[in-house]
């Protein structure tokens, strides 16, 4: 890993969070929040981070869970069972809150000018609406996001672009919810949907096993890296 520990500032309170400086310029660049899924801060998502910051953006991931149940979880069953369970009735204004906390962390930092986009995977990914539509940053980017059919209200307020991911084989998010979220896209001038046949949900992850689908990874992540070259700046 090329980043480090970190603490986010919340209320005179710690988020423990990892932050990787961007490499990729000497110039500064946009600043990512990374919210991740269930599974909290792994090496996966550190690994995310680094990508993203030889890229050229400095990349926070900050725990998300750290108040209920601190520390990233093992992808395999026994892990996935304790992450539903601290993701049910997640209170998400909240949470809302240290995304805000990881933004001001981000534009604190040299490697960082000013702007800010957001990045969510599975659990993170309604957070990635909520940020674009209630703490004026300046993109946004879900990955196979779940709970965002819940927040289609939200849509019409989004200011700034929109990038959401989705397989058309995902039970958690399915095509019936993902429709929704096409016409929602189609309201607005500023977001871009993409829908990768076959793909489950999690498809982005290696560690997911069977579930990880390397095409759909690949080309959504080149989309992904697309977007933010167009609002870097």
């Amino acid at each position: 890993m090329n980043g480090s520990e970190s603490e986010i500032l919340f209320n005179n309170k710690s988020i423990s969070s990892y932050f990787s400086a961007s490499r990729g310029s000497a110039a500064p660049g946009m600043g990512i929040v990374v919210v991740s899924a269930i599974f909290g801060v792994t090496d996966e998502m550190k690994k995310i981070a680094d990508d993203l910051a030889l890229e050229g953006y400095p990349t926070v991931v900050p725990d998300m869970f750290w108040r209920i149940d601190p520390g990233p979880l093992p992808s395999d069953p026994a892990g996935y069972q304790q992450g539903i369970a601290r993701a049910k009735d997640y209170d998400r204004d909240e949470g809302l809150q240290y995304v805000a906390a990881a933004t001001d962390f981000l534009k604190l930092q040299p490697s960082c000018n000013g702007r800010i986009a957001i990045m969510g995977f599975c659990f993170g990914g309604a957070f990635a609406l909520l940020g674009a539509t209630r703490l004026g940053i300046d993109a946004s980017i879900s990955f196979h996001g779940t709970d965002v059919g819940r927040h289609l209200d939200e849509f019409p307020k989004a200011a700034c672009p929109l990038s959401f991911h989705y397989g058309d084989n995902d039970e958690v998010a399915p095509m019936s919810e993902v429709n929704r979220i096409i016409d929602a896209c189609g309201e607005l001038d500023n977001a871009e949907i993409f829908i990768y046949p076959g793909a489950q949900h999690a498809y982005m992850f290696p560690s997911r096993g069977d579930i990880y689908d390397p095409g759909a990874a690949k080309l959504s992540w080149q989309r992904a890296l697309e977007f933010l070259d167009r609002v870097r700046s």
